[in-house]
């Protein structure tokens, strides 16, 4: 089975997780050796692209109905469906498996001659829903409703959707009736996150790592901790954003592949994230399997990757006095970290094993492909 992989490519520094889905398919080829695959990234924009899908129109700016998530969406999707075309020109796959919906937005007519598998984190409805963006977004409702429109579209026409939690698919559902839908998530490799014995150090370590600071509740940590960093507890802060260094608090600017980071993941007593815009990070993940209890929000997928706060501690998001009695709590008791610790890891090898996780999405693409054939004969 020729299956191409279309990326969407980089969305700049601030998104640290975009490569970790191409590297769990790779991962999991091997499980698969009748996948013949080719792995392609949307080409970066031009400076007419950039322009058209990013500057301001004023005064529509001012006023927040200058459609800029359309205007993105439109060019990305344009510069994505031809793209496809030259690639299946030069090497014609049975099934195409396109990450994320947001640059197949303009890919419905394609859907008639190749299956086409849609990867779908959040639906435009569901990104724009986030407490991260709702409160500066006051227009939003209206300035996505033709985004939304083109999703429901593509997704209708699609020979599957791909959610990759529970709580996408059920937006899949409630945006598109009659689209075919399956929650799957493409894992993590199990065999680089895993468990490593902890070095001994003077105080506990808390890890936070985020590519938007702000957004991800960097500054809420801060206050949560305030008064206790370099004293009773030492922080580390992976994030390319600007972050301020302090006492007991350590700066990295690291990739998603550095061995620093591996490092950092297998040493902390926690990872934190009390993000208000996330559907479902990386970075919980790649704690969860080395073996770090987690901490984060009830925001987008999160609540599912954390089994619903059996395999994590879930605090609410925009409250650091609530995020700072419940860190104290669990820094104080490592009875209960070592707990959460355990069911992390076999929540990660139920669910979020690349290896496993591609041969089921080996056998989702051929069958995409099985009913794509038949209804064309």
């Amino acid at each position: 089975m020729r299956v191409l992989f279309f990326n969407e490519g980089n969305s700049g520094s601030h998104i640290m997780g975009l490569a970790q889905g191409e590297a769990a398919m790779r991962v999991g080829l091997g499980e698969a050796p009748d996948v013949d695959a080719r792995f392609v990234s949307l080409a970066p924009m031009g400076r007419v692209s950039t322009a058209l899908a990013t500057r301001r129109v004023e005064p529509l700016s001012r006023m927040k109905v200058d459609f800029h998530t359309l205007r993105w969406h439109v060019v990305q999707s344009l510069r994505a469906r031809a793209q496809l075309r030259r690639e299946l020109g030069t090497w014609p796959a049975e099934v195409v498996y396109v990450k994320t919906q947001s640059i197949a937005l303009a890919m419905s007519g394609l859907m008639s001659t190749v299956p086409i598998v849609l990867s779908v984190d959040a639906t435009v409805r569901g990104w724009w829903e986030m407490p991260a963006w709702v409160a500066r977004h006051g227009s939003a409702p209206a300035t996505i409703a033709p985004s939304a429109a083109l999703e429901r579209r593509a997704m209708r026409r699609a020979a599957l959707v791909l959610a990759w939690t529970a709580w996408t698919r059920r937006d899949v559902e409630r945006e598109v009736p009659g689209a075919r839908v399956v929650e799957h998530h493409p894992g993590i490799d199990l065999q680089r996150y895993l468990p490593a014995p902890r070095r001994e150090r003077a105080r506990p370590r808390v890890l936070f790592v985020g590519g938007r600071f702000a957004e991800k509740g960097g500054e809420d940590l801060l206050a949560a901790l305030d008064g206790k960093l370099g004293r009773e507890v030492d922080l580390d802060l992976v994030t390319p954003s600007e972050a301020p260094e302090r006492p007991g608090v350590r700066v990295h600017r690291l990739s998603a592949s550095d061995p620093g980071l591996l490092d950092l993941y297998q040493q902390a007593d926690m990872l934190v994230l009390p993000t208000y815009g996330d559907t479902n990070p990386w970075v919980l993940l790649e704690a969860m399997a080395c073996g770090t209890p987690v901490v984060s929000t009830p925001v987008g997928g999160i609540p599912d990757m954390l089994d619903g706060g059996r395999a994590g501690v879930l605090v609410p998001y925009g409250d650091p006095r609530a995020l700072g009695e419940g860190l104290d709590a669990l820094l104080a008791d490592p009875d209960r970290r070592a707990q959460l610790a355990g069911r992390a890891l076999a929540r990660c090898e139920e669910r979020y094993d690349a290896r496993r996780q591609f041969v089921r999405f080996a056998a989702l693409l051929r069958d995409a492909s099985q009913r794509a054939g038949a209804i064309a004969v």
